[in-house]
């Protein structure tokens, strides 16, 4: 059964109060006033307790020593230690840390935490202090002849390549150490004497986090995809494992907790909420608490009968939908309080196990993602919360300091005591009391209706997502807006289209990427969230990196923008967008083929008949809206081509006399592919871009659907470039008959304002809590239409532009041309993130440095040649 939370009065009148909806209002993300911070989500920070930063680096996973005395954090890129009461003690970095797992040994004389490729490494104190002083190799095929491996090559995951390890757990003598194994859907029970894998356990779908009993006879995992699917039921793939999904939203389904008996290592296994996260045991070993991560609530397992009793949900009544995503639990020391970390909310929920009543909150950094209990302020009362995203992207510089790129995320770790703080605290930070309220009658059609379900002027919605690129590096060169020209690396002359859009329609110059890279930035464009599963892979993408979709456990449980307008009987037409499985086939052989860029052009320059495009995805809600030959990426296909298949669509709609109430785009060639020798410039793919939404722009503009039509486009992530206000702020157009022509608009925008938008025009609800209280782009409309057409301009770029070859090449052009050429360009965003920002900036702005201090805070020197 399910008992609702109660939530916190708030006060009379705070909605109004809380919401800052004001249109036009000018709220800038960063450092606000009284040490708060906004981020990209539309959120405020207030962290409270002693605060410690980890610049340009995640935490992921905490654990305190067995006597209380040190703190140990796991980062993307280190191990930081701390003092019970959060000072700094150590800090072993150079490490690629995995999903999450750090564990101390019983003599809290080292621990051991979980690394890419495979390993565990131990860390100790030396003479010299802290360092790694072993790493182990842990894989499965150590137990060649083991049952449980033979069972888990059946359908259950990949068993070669890196396994994914994730949680770690060991034995109350020190003898044992268990490692989740996230692929091969197994627990790796590692004899610590030789290091040698002795045994696996066979558990459900994507073991994650792990925690043994105090008693130390049960291992408790968390199994994100739960059950692996049978042969009739609804499933899609995670990293080779058949995932069951729900039919409507293609999310996964169920999860599950394993009991895992320590001394007979057989595992009965419990379903626990959607994607299961961290766990708690209560000091009799009978109860087990579950973050259950994907459905808002906190579950109740009785370990002895293994079944689900109770589950607590966490939304308040002031913040309902999905959003809150608990991610961790600790206990109060009297057992009558479960500190539940909301990664969602920002804060820990402090929930009263006897009732279900959420009590208060405690305010975190962005996104708290582990949490412990921890023996300070005043033995036993005091909690340690890291927060994944902290503070957002910030430099190296001193104050007043411009933002970092997005992967500068300053990490944070809080101590606290267990306090409540103001209510209003929280609900202002999150915008809480903005429910739907239903439809009025009579009210007059207007472009962005206040309440779904009231009329809007727009009939049709056109909803194009495009790469990687900052405001600055596109539209810094425009005067009208808050730019850098310095930092203007595609400016007008490459991007004419770009900055004819912004200046006849409205400039947008303070529009925000809710997320970071491609595979949660594609989340956020399109479901308005990133679930835990994501966060949690942040740097650690073993298992998927799915920015095309085509993982079951990375999807957002109230699905995406294409199932919530099929649930409302809207007609809804996808292009390229979450195509995973795109084919090319040679015409002439029948055969798949993956030609460069150069071949492809000079394909589609002669008339386009020797290759054959097919889109495919895992998708199966997807499956029937996509466009049959439109494919997003690779990016070896010109955006032209994109465009073409569109406007072939536009010309059929005009014969038809009806048009797509939803139409999705993907226009990803602004992506670049650095300066690899062969393939075309990083502006000549900007211009192909630029010119390929400019044709689309202006055939909408002439159609018979323009009166009632609304263009929104706006890049998934903005990685690859700088900005001197922060490096999520980025490249976004609001298009339409009723825009306001000639205008700029400065209120603060991100994803999900483009999602909510589009939400209340077509008439459907909020997703989830994140779209639900985001400012909809109403500011950017007038009452009256101007139906002049757009003109789109020719490209000032040759779009054949080509890198030229390493030996035309001197210096640092050179040096970058050949890194680009060792780079893996299988897929998208497997080529290192930095040396491809490097590699543009290079040949944009030859002979100046790259500003590294706004890419990216590092975590020791600045490097040489950098600004």
């Amino acid at each position: 059964m399910k008992t609702q939370g109660a939530g916190l009065a708030l006060v009379l009148g705070l909605g109004a109060m809380t919401m800052g909806l004001t249109q036009g209002r000018v709220e800038q993300i960063g450092e606000q006033a009284g040490g708060a911070a906004l981020v990209s989500s539309n959120q405020r920070i207030t962290p409270v307790g002693k605060l410690q930063t980890l610049r340009a680096s995640r935490p992921k996973d905490v654990a305190v020593s067995p006597d209380g005395a040190l703190v140990a954090v796991l980062a993307q890129n280190q191990v930081a230690l701390y003092s019970a009461t959060g000072e700094s003690v150590a800090s072993v970095a150079g490490i690629e840390a995995g999903p999450l797992g750090i564990v101390w040994e019983p003599s809290g004389q080292a621990l051991y935490a979980t690394l890419a490729g495979g390993k565990v490494a131990r860390f100790a104190k030396s003479e010299s202090g802290w360092k790694k002083d072993k790493e182990l190799t842990i894989d499965s095929v150590g137990a060649l002849g083991d049952p449980d491996i033979a069972a888990g090559t059946q359908g259950r995951g990949r068993q070669t390549g890196d396994p994914q390890l994730t949680g770690l757990a060991i034995s109350p003598d020190g003898a044992r150490l268990y490692v989740g194994m996230g692929i091969r859907n197994v627990i790796a029970v590692v004899n610590l004497t030789t290091g040698k894998t002795e045994r696996t356990v066979l558990v459900d779908a994507a073991p994650y986090h792990l925690r043994l009993s105090p008693d130390g006879k049960t291992l408790a995992v968390s199994c994100r995809g739960g059950r692996v699917a049978g042969k009739n039921e609804a499933s899609a793939d995670s990293a080779g494992t058949a995932i069951r999904i729900d039919t409507k939203t293609d999310a996964a389904k169920s999860g599950s907790v394993a009991l895992v008996d320590t001394a007979s290592l057989t595992a009965r296994k419990v379903e626990a909420g959607r994607q299961p996260s961290g766990l708690a045991f209560t000091k009799d070993s009978k109860t087990l608490y579950v973050a259950s991560s994907d459905d808002d609530t906190l579950q109740v397992l009785d370990v002895v009968g293994a079944k689900v009793t109770r589950a607590f949900v966490l939304a308040p009544e002031q913040d309902p939908g999905f959003g809150q995503i608990p991610t961790a639990v600790a206990l109060s020391s009297n057992e009558r309080v479960a500190y539940v970390a909301c990664g969602g909310a920002n804060a820990i929920a402090h929930v009263e196990l006897a009732t279900g009543k959420i009590l208060g909150y405690t305010p975190t950094g962005w996104y708290p993602i582990a949490l412990s209990g921890s023996p300070m302020h005043g033995g036993g009362g005091g909690l340690v919360v890291a927060s994944s995203k902290g503070y957002g992207s910030r430099t190296l510089r001193e104050k007043p300091s411009p933002a970092s790129g997005v992967h500068g995320t300053l990490g944070l770790v809080q101590f606290t005591p267990p306090t409540i703080a103001d209510p209003k605290v929280v609900a202002e930070n999150n915008r809480w009391g903005m429910a739907e309220r239903p439809a009025r009658r009579g009210v007059a059609p207007v472009p962005v209706p206040e309440r779904v379900g009231e009329p809007s002027v727009f009939k049709h919605v056109v909803y194009i997502i495009k790469e990687n690129q900052t405001y600055d590096y596109v539209f810094g060169d425009m005067k009208e807006g808050n730019g850098d020209p310095k930092l203007a690396l595609f400016p007008e002359e490459v991007t004419p289209n770009h900055h004819a859009l912004a200046r006849q329609f409205v400039l947008l110059d303070n529009t925000y990427t809710s997320g970071t890279n491609s595979a949660d930035g594609h989340q956020w464009s399109v479901s308005a969230v990133a679930n835990d599963y994501m966060e949690h892979n942040y740097a650690a993408h073993t298992r998927s990196y799915p920015y095309d979709g085509g993982d079951a456990l990375s999807g957002s449980p109230t699905g995406f923008l294409w199932t919530a307008a099929v649930a409302k009987k809207k007609s809804v037409r996808v292009y390229g967008e979450f195509v995973n499985k795109p084919v090319i086939t040679d015409t002439q052989t029948g055969k798949p083929v993956r030609p460069g860029w150069k071949t492809l052009w000079d394909d589609y320059k002669s008339g386009g008949k020797r290759y054959a495009m097919k889109p495919g995805t895992d998708n199966a809600a997807l499956r029937p809206l996509l466009h049959p030959t439109y494919i997003g990426f690779p990016s070896t296909v010109s955006d032209q081509w994109r465009a073409d298949q569109y406007l072939a669509d536009i010309d059929q709609f005009e014969k038809d006399g009806k048009m797509p109430n939803l139409s999705i785009l993907l226009l990803p060639d602004d992506h670049t592919a650095g300066t690899r020798a062969g393939g075309p410039t990083p502006r000549a793919t900007v211009a192909d871009n630029d010119l390929a939404l400019g044709r689309i722009v202006e055939r909408l503009s002439k159609s018979k659907f323009w009166k009632e039509t609304l263009i929104l486009v706006i890049e998934d992530d903005s990685q690859f470039g700088v900005d001197h206000v922060d490096g999520h702020r980025t490249v976004a157009l609001c298009i339409s008959p009723y825009t306001r022509r000639g205008s700029v608009n400065s209120t603060l925008f991100n994803h999900t304002s483009f999602i909510r938008t589009i939400g209340l025009t077509l008439g459907f609800p909020a997703m989830n809590r994140f779209d639900r209280t985001a400012t909809p782009l109403t500011s950017c409309f007038t009452s009256t239409p101007d139906l002049t057409p757009f003109a789109a301009l020719p490209n000032r770029i040759p779009l054949d532009e080509l890198n030229p070859g390493k030996v035309a090449l001197s210096g640092e052009a050179r040096r970058l041309a050949e890194a680009c050429e060792k780079l893996n360009w299988d897929d998208v965003d497997k080529a290192d993130a930095e040396t491809v920002a490097r590699a543009i900036w290079s040949a944009q702005r030859p002979g100046i440095p790259f500003p590294r201090a706004l890419y990216q805070a590092p975590t020791g020197s600045d490097g040489d040649g950098d600004e």
